[in-house]
């Protein structure tokens, strides 16, 4: 199954490819969380963790594994020139609806931002889940404080799907909404045609 390798994109996407992360490479996610503030943690992983983030709680989270169907996760490293420049991850999959979840996306650097690596990656893990898990449909949850990744996520046809409010209160008292985002696989496939 090509979604256990290595996938590589299209000559148009520039230089990214996606790759299997190993645990080997949380301390590298630790350094690119802890080095924003608490609120960045926050919309890059919900409340699953504590700020700042420490090697044990990744390990504690994960510790069913992680690139296997039993582990419920796979983890990809984001590639730009063959440098380790973020993460993201398919989870939650439900075989049974054909169903799974984009998360734990992070391009780490702010200097990588902004330059179309983060949609280029995102539209390989949807290729992924389509083509190599055979899905029909792929989630995602996002802040509506986000909009970059809004947008982003948007650009490859992902659609508001349910909007919940007042989810999360930041340090200020701001109220952060949730958007759940959904992706069928015809709508991506009718998008790609267009392109």
């Amino acid at each position: 199954m090509k979604s256990m390798q290595n996938s590589n994109f299209g000559a148009d996407s520039m230089k990214v490819k996606l790759e299997m992360l190993n645990e080997s490479d949380f301390p590298q996610i630790i350094r690119w969380v802890n080095q924003y503030p608490e609120n960045f943690m926050i919309q890059w992983a919900g409340q699953t963790y504590k700020y700042p983030l420490t090697l044990e709680q990744m390990k504690e989270h994960y510790r069913h594994g992680i690139n296997s169907i039993e582990s419920d996760v796979f983890i990809y490293r984001i590639m730009n020139d063959k440098k380790f420049i973020g993460t993201i991850q398919l989870c939650r999959f439900n075989f049974e609806q054909k169903e799974a979840v984009v998360g734990r996306f992070l391009i780490g650097d702010e200097v990588n931002r902004g330059k179309g690596i983060g949609r280029a990656a995102l539209d390989e893990i949807v290729r992924i889940g389509f083509n190599d898990f055979k899905l029909i449909k792929i989630r995602l949850n996002v802040f509506d404080i986000n909009m970059q990744a809004i947008n982003c996520y948007k650009s490859i046809g992902f659609r508001e799907n349910q909007y919940l409010e007042k989810v999360y209160q930041d340090r200020t008292g701001e109220w952060w909404n949730n958007i759940e985002m959904k992706l069928m696989k015809e709508q991506w496939l009718g998008i790609r045609r267009r392109h």
